[in-house]
């Protein structure tokens, strides 16, 4: 039930959804708002439900529109106990090297890295796993987090010969009834120039490389020992067509990295591949 937010004011927010709350939330709803860090924001009232873009528009009551986050749990309780989402698992930190930084622990595997409380989601060197870093603690990401662009990575050195794709949907995790072709963009750092706000915002159009890429090259001979792109590349989607589900996996050829935008997916593709521990 995790949604993008969209934007919001000192009084309401608009937040893009997917997942159950779609199916199930409808105006005058009470729904609770939480963190990806765990830090629940409060509850909302639903004043809209909009088909086009699968949006819903919430009455903050009262609620700062700063606290909340970029993105953030909506959680629809049902019933009254109905405790809400659980907490997430979590590492404590360690002090860093400078006020602004700590060292965090990764919640999968345990390998521990400097980091910067609250910056963009940091990835596991060691199990690739996504992570949410605050002053004192540090989170995996949601496992219903859909980023707006496939900025979840996984390196194309790393990845074996022959891929599994999870049979699910690589957007929503719905079940499969389709397939996609792996799109190619040039440069991960490229898409953010505008800023991260900026980035977290707009749409930013998808732009193919003029020229043969390094992945596209390898898609026409095959892999090679090392692993590689394979001719062929193509993931599930279910049924529901909408912007969503456009382009939810890339390859950054300037990267050399699969990149995903659902992090369900990411995990699971991580894990068909023994790319992880196996969490």
């Amino acid at each position: 039930m995790l949604t993008s937010l969209v934007g919001e004011t000192r009084e309401s927010a608009k937040f893009r959804t997917r997942g159950q709350i779609r199916e199930k939330v409808t105006k005058g709803d009470e729904v609770l708002l939480r963190g990806l860090d765990g830090t629940l924001v409060g509850y909302a009232s639903v004043t809209a439900v909009l088909p086009i873009g699968l949006i819903i528009a919430l009455a903050l009551d009262g609620l700062a529109g700063a606290d909340v986050p970029l993105s953030a749990e909506v959680w629809l309780p049902e019933g009254d106990h109905d405790p809400g989402p659980p907490t997430p698992a979590h590492t404590m930190n360690q002090p860093g090297t400078s006020l602004a930084s700590v060292v965090a622990t990764c919640v999968v595997c345990g390998a521990k890295q400097p980091a910067r409380p609250f910056a963009e989601p940091l990835q596991c060197p060691r199990c690739l796993a996504y992570l949410v870093v605050g002053y004192e603690q540090t989170q995996e990401l949601g496992p219903n987090q859909l980023m707006p662009r496939p900025t979840l990575l996984i390196p194309l050195p790393a990845l074996p010969g022959q891929i599994e794709w999870p049979q699910m949907c690589a957007c929503c995790g719905g079940p499969a009834e389709k397939t996609a072709e792996v799109s190619t963009t040039g440069s991960i750092h490229q898409a953010m120039t505008g800023g991260a706000l900026d980035f977290m915002f707009r749409e930013i159009p998808a732009v193919r490389t003029l020229s043969p890429s390094w992945y596209e090259t390898y898609r026409s001979v095959g892999t090679s020992g090392s692993g590689g792109p394979a001719p062929g590349w193509a993931f599930p989607l279910c049924g529901v067509d909408n912007p969503e589900h456009q382009d939810p996996v890339t390859v950054w050829t300037q990267d050399g990295a699969l990149g995903f935008r659902s992090y369900r997916y990411h995990r699971e593709f991580c894990r068909g591949n023994r790319l992880s521990d196996g969490r």
